[in-house]
């Protein structure tokens, strides 16, 4: 109506290749612009996830994308603390599948969306094999205390989602470098993250999913991809046991 585009924004190449794929709403967009195409529907296994190893997040089908990710879970070392003020490091994590986020208690925006959205998910996919992980961008201000409050006023279960404080180096590291969630769409003053991603890791250290946060439709699909997720553990359990 204002001359800008709106809503779903898709475009494929000649071959029928999607190269576009996000969703404009006041202005801004949601989504991944690809900077590679991504296959055909027609190539792509159904209830099979792809494996994104950059943070242009460029879908990865083939066979390659399940190379040992040694090296990538090899960055994934800290020491952090939960909202309980228990410490928190990568072995809460290891062997389970992740949903991870990053937010700060003051935030008026973007976060309050992300954590309703998320509660759905806390409930939706209670187990131990499933971490719900946020980290706090602003850790010098988010002590445990505050997440703890933070926490209890929302209904989030710190046995089933932890909110994590400490060394804002390492929790900045940890965006970057091994959950590509710093987002440049989004201006922030200095050196500052932010962002309304959700990241979805699998047990084997590998990020499987990206999704907005503060759209509902999107952590339905995030819900979804759990259970993908849990079916491959399965079948991997089932493939050991044969051999």
């Amino acid at each position: 109506m204002d001359g800008r585009e709106s809503g779903l924004q898709q475009s494929w190449t000649a071959g029928g290749e999607l190269y576009l794929n996000y969703e404009v709403r006041g202005g801004r967009r949601y989504g991944m612009v690809n900077a590679k195409p991504c296959l055909p529907a027609s190539v792509v296994e159904p209830n099979r996830l792809p494996v994104y190893e950059s943070a242009d997040f460029t879908p990865l089908w083939t066979a390659d994308s399940t190379r040992d990710s040694a090296a990538r879970v090899a960055g994934l070392r800290f020491s952090l603390t939960s909202q309980t003020g228990r410490p928190f490091t990568e072995a809460d994590l290891a062997g389970g599948i992740q949903i991870a986020s990053f937010m700060f208690t003051r935030c008026p925006t973007i976060c309050p969306a992300v954590v309703s959205n998320l509660k759905r998910a806390q409930a939706a996919v209670a187990g131990a094999d499933v971490h719900l992980v946020s980290y706090s961008v602003t850790p010098d201000v988010d002590t445990s205390d505050r997440l703890a409050a933070f926490g209890r006023e929302r209904g989030i279960d710190p046995e089933r989602w932890r909110l994590v404080t400490g060394d804002r180096a390492t929790i900045y590291r940890l965006a970057r470098a091994f959950y590509f969630a710093d987002d440049s769409r989004v201006d922030a003053p200095g050196d500052f993250l932010h962002s309304e991603k959700v990241l979805l890791v699998d047990r084997l250290g590998r990020l499987r999913g990206v999704y907005n946060g503060t759209l509902a439709h999107e952590i339905d699909k995030l819900i979804d991809d759990v259970q993908i997720l849990r079916d491959e553990t399965r079948r991997a359990a089932i493939i050991a046991a044969g051999q």
